[in-house]
């Protein structure tokens, strides 16, 4: 869970991770919808104010958070053309590549040791540093670096001797002017070498997107009153179905009137409302034993506990005192 969201990293690695392992790791992020400073100073110069549309637009969870969390998953961009580029995933994968065999065009006969630095100057000292060159020095060769040189191909069959015990090696330079020699001699190191073994990161298609969804609350402030007295059961079934663990479709009220009860084995959850109705309440229960949540309605604390006695569920919860409970600040029930 992600408190403070802000473009929706945290949710969109979740996605990544479970696309790696197929895993079903769920992510609830809390953002508000704030502009920047230099955005809000340029909303009220045009005499925009929060709440307006054209202020709320631009905010960050409007603007930000939700396009990248739906456009991720549909892998496509703002105007629904496929995403390009890839993600690096942890995993790993063995493939099989050709060593990068080269030629360097020059005429071995008249390069001097100068000459040979200057080369493995343009090589790189990451990959063969001078001072591996010595006086006369036909080829290097290290086990410390996976580029080698020979400059002088009568030493061929030495070279390819000591390569053989260098199995590491994946940069070879070959120092000939003559293209009919260089074919010969790059085919004869790819036969005695052969192909190397490299581990490389999985890479997932941006455009893949992923088998997710996602759902979008308004999050504010309900009043305790009402709450109490039941009207505002409509506003509080997002959050009984987030904490029934989000199984399911969000269920929504069909209307502003309160069910007397409310059986959703899609959802793996219920809801009495009127205690009146208990009997036939259990029973639609016992029809469905795959619901493991249950919520009561009622002010009656031993009431509460006689009928949970009666249900065979897992997960049962007293409402509206416990959700009142979770939600009032510096109040601990006696």
């Amino acid at each position: 869970m992600d408190f403070f969201a802000g473009s929706g990293t945290t949710l969109h690695a979740v996605n990544l991770l479970n696309a790696e392992d197929g895993g079903q790791r769920r992510c609830i992020m809390v953002t508000n919808n704030e502009v920047s400073e230099d955005e809000a100073k340029t909303l009220r110069n045009n005499g925009y104010q929060p709440g307006d549309t054209e202020w709320e637009n631009l905010g960050v969870a409007r603007y930000v958070t939700w396009p990248r969390t739906k456009l991720s998953i549909k892998g496509v961009d703002i105007n629904g053309n496929s995403l390009k580029g890839e993600y690096f995933t942890t995993l790993k994968k063995t493939v099989e590549i050709t060593r990068n065999i080269k030629q360097i065009a020059l005429n071995a006969n008249i390069l001097n040791n100068e000459a040979r630095k200057s080369i493995l100057a343009l090589i790189g000292k990451e990959n063969l540093p001078q001072n591996l060159l010595k006086d006369n020095s036909h080829y290097i060769i290290s086990e410390k670096y996976y580029t080698s040189i020979i400059f002088d191909l009568s030493y061929i069959d030495e070279y390819l001797e000591e390569l053989n015990e260098n199995n590491h090696i994946t940069d070879i330079y070959i120092v000939t002017d003559n293209n009919s020699v260089f074919k010969k001699v790059k085919q004869q190191i790819n036969e005695l070498l052969g192909l190397i073994s490299k581990d490389e990161i999985v890479k997932r298609p941006m455009a893949d997107g992923f088998a997710a969804n996602c759902a979008f609350f308004k999050l504010g402030f309900l009043d305790k009153t009402a709450v109490s007295l039941g009207r505002q059961f409509k506003e509080l079934l997002p959050l009984l179905w987030l904490k029934a663990g989000a199984v399911g479709p969000c269920p929504k009220s069909a209307n502003d009137a309160t069910p007397a009860m409310l059986v959703l084995p899609q959802n793996k959850f219920a809801v009495l409302v009127d205690e009146n109705y208990f009997v036939d309440f259990k029973e639609r229960l016992e029809e469905h034993p795959e619901i493991n949540y249950v919520y009561i309605v009622t002010n009656y604390e031993a009431g509460y506990r006689a009928k949970i006695s009666e249900l065979n569920v897992e997960h049962t919860f007293q409402l509206y005192r416990d959700y009142l409970d979770n939600f009032s600040i510096n109040y601990r029930r006696s």
